[in-house]
């Protein structure tokens, strides 16, 4: 049997591991070297800095990241000791999608902004940005596409950085952390953009300039902004948090399914890393508390009545908001809590509605990808 030490946070992992070895499960500030030491796999999510100083004292042979970015990690030096690394690319793509939709619904109904029309710039287009780009369209948005590396290897159609700032009224954020988009929204790139344009990031929080982008909002130069990570977690900036739209403790990835489908892939990884036969079944958790039917009786503001009962994006906020009554030495404490006990968030395909007003057919059918009972013309 193995000795396994998981991050608790990561959902079901003593009941997916415990078939393959003793799962000690730890809170992420736990996990420590003298931990790691007597352990044969590391499972870990990205509040765990994996080092060096980590794992070099250790006997572990495989470590398991459930997220899909890794910049938490340090693969040379687990390369250095033979350590296989394996982690969950596009696991919590979904999720972070439908919070990003979610967030266009309530924008367009609190600025009172139609989304009909609007230019939506999207910067990064791998496995949320891609699946973003397929299904903001049918909420009336076009689409202007930049990510360079794609650009190079795909016919689509993609635009430099200044066309998509320039040219948008939304401009949202998916790319992964690294030297080339550190800071790459400064306070010239906000300047560049129209004065009442919406700006969210869901990627990392250094991919914009904080500083920057906090005076750039004192002047009102933007009209909405929404912010899922910050620079210098777990302690954002107390004064940008008070100006910004809708603010959130890095959890736009958090969904149960997206965070159980972490969960299976890097089980599959353990058990195909060391050849061994499955015998956990996820779908068991997949299925479990599903949502019940819902039925919104036709209003003016019928689509985002039904975006606030799929992702209650008001309440996360309102909940981060809370830190800013905390002790300066408190708020890293309370951002983590945020995270760590996270309310239930179920994918929007695990919903049904049981009747949808014909105006908003492809916005439910194909944007928020929500199943529904009438009309009987839906699209399999």
């Amino acid at each position: 049997m193995f000795s396994i030490v998981a991050d608790a946070n990561i959902p079901l992992v003593s009941q997916a591991f415990q078939s393959i070895g003793d799962v000690v499960v730890l809170n992420a500030e736990l996990i420590t070297p003298e931990v790691c030491r007597e352990a044969d796999v590391l499972l870990v999510r990205s509040v765990t800095p994996v080092n060096q100083a980590l794992v070099s004292r250790s006997k572990i042979s495989f470590v398991g990241s459930a997220t899909a970015g890794i910049d938490h990690v340090d693969q040379d030096a687990l390369g250095q000791q033979g350590i296989h690394f394996s982690h969950a690319p596009g696991s919590n793509a979904d999720s972070v999608v439908e919070y990003v939709i979610t967030a266009l619904i309530q924008l367009s109904t609190l600025k009172a902004r139609p989304l009909g029309g609007l230019t939506l710039g999207i910067v990064g287009c791998g496995h949320v940005g891609g699946r973003l780009a397929q299904r903001a369209p049918a909420l009336g948005l076009k689409i202007l596409k930049n990510d360079p590396p794609l650009a190079q290897q795909s016919a689509d159609e993609y635009v430099d950085l200044h066309t998509v700032l320039t040219m948008s009224d939304i401009v949202t954020f998916h790319v992964p952390k690294s030297p080339d988009t550190y800071h790459m929204i400064t306070e010239a790139e906000l300047r560049s953009m129209k004065s009442n344009a919406w700006i969210l990031n869901t990627s990392r929080g250094d991919v914009l300039d904080n500083r920057d982008l906090k005076a750039h909002l004192s002047r009102g130069e933007l009209e909405a902004c929404v912010l899922d990570v910050w620079e210098n977690e777990p302690t954002p900036d107390p004064e940008l948090l008070k100006r910004v739209t809708f603010a959130t403790p890095h959890i736009a990835g958090h969904s149960v399914d997206g965070k159980l489908q972490g969960t299976m892939m890097l089980y599959h990884a353990v058990i195909e890393h060391f050849g061994l036969q499955p015998s956990w079944d996820h779908q068991q958790g997949l299925q479990k508390d599903l949502p019940s039917p819902l039925s919104i009786p036709p209003q003016s503001n019928w689509l985002s009545v039904v975006a606030r009962h799929l992702y209650d994006l008001e309440s996360d906020d309102a909940r981060m908001r809370n830190i800013l009554c905390v002790l300066e030495d408190q708020m890293a404490s309370r951002f983590r809590d945020l995270r760590r006990n996270y309310p239930p968030r179920r994918s929007f395909h695990l919903h049904t509605l049981k009747e949808v007003p014909r105006e908003h057919l492809r916005a439910v059918r194909d944007g928020l990808q929500v199943h529904y009972l009438y009309p009987k013309e839906r699209r399999n």
